[in-house]
């Protein structure tokens, strides 16, 4: 039987596949007494591993909020800004200008048709 890695060196995801089969293993309950409490010390090194390693991923872990029309990344931990940049779903949006009285004018004596030339888009032209 080869020697295990060290608890310390294992990824989380490592770690918890090992302490998955050994939680297995225990709840069979066909080992003998000594193997199974080294098992159960090695599980505990394990959880204590998996949760130190949640610990600095939360640490790590930002979040983005939107924040009128900025992305804001935060840290979780300190609420402390990391980042901020312009939201680029506002790219995709088109920007259309206000209509100006004259315009409304023209629009209601020619018809609504050209409303939507001159001043913006209608609510028929809305393609959502």
């Amino acid at each position: 039987m080869t020697k295990p890695k060290p608890v310390a060196k294992l990824s989380f995801e490592d770690a918890l596949a090992e302490l998955e089969d050994i939680v297995s293993e225990l709840e069979q309950g066909e080992a003998p007494l000594d193997e199974s409490i080294a098992r159960f010390e090695r599980g505990v090194a394990l959880s204590r591993r998996c949760e130190d390693r949640l610990g600095e991923a939360e640490k790590k872990l930002a979040v983005l909020l939107k924040q009128g029309n900025r992305i804001v990344e935060v840290d979780m931990e300190t609420g402390e800004t990391l980042s901020e940049q312009e939201d680029p779903g506002e790219e995709i949006v088109p920007v259309v200008p206000p209509v100006s009285n004259a315009e409304k004018t023209t629009s209601s004596t020619t018809g609504g048709a050209q409303q939507s030339l001159i001043g913006g888009l209608g609510d028929d032209d809305i393609p959502f």
